[in-house]
């Protein structure tokens, strides 16, 4: 499965389900200059499982751009001694 997501200038996201060359299956109606420069395009197996996971990856990518990125259990702070005054 591929997919090609995009913004059309008024907040608007377009979605379009793209063949094995690249090109929209049944393109959106909206000419190129109505839609902002951002593109991802996104590649999947076309299963359930596939699906899932590309939903559970754009979730996680949504979760880091809102909230930050999650903390990481073996980060600098794992390390850090105690200090002893």
């Amino acid at each position: 499965m591929r997919r090609r997501y995009t913004i059309h200038r008024d907040g608007d996201l377009l979605v379009e389900e793209l063949d094995a060359e690249g090109k929209a299956i049944d393109p959106e109606p909206v000419p190129p200059e109505d839609r902002l420069p951002v593109e991802l395009v996104v590649t999947a197996p076309d299963t359930e499982e596939g699906r899932a996971q590309m939903l559970d990856l754009l979730d996680l990518a949504l979760g880091i751009e809102t909230e930050g990125p999650p903390p990481n259990p073996n980060g600098p702070a794992k390390f850090k001694l105690p200090v002893i005054s």
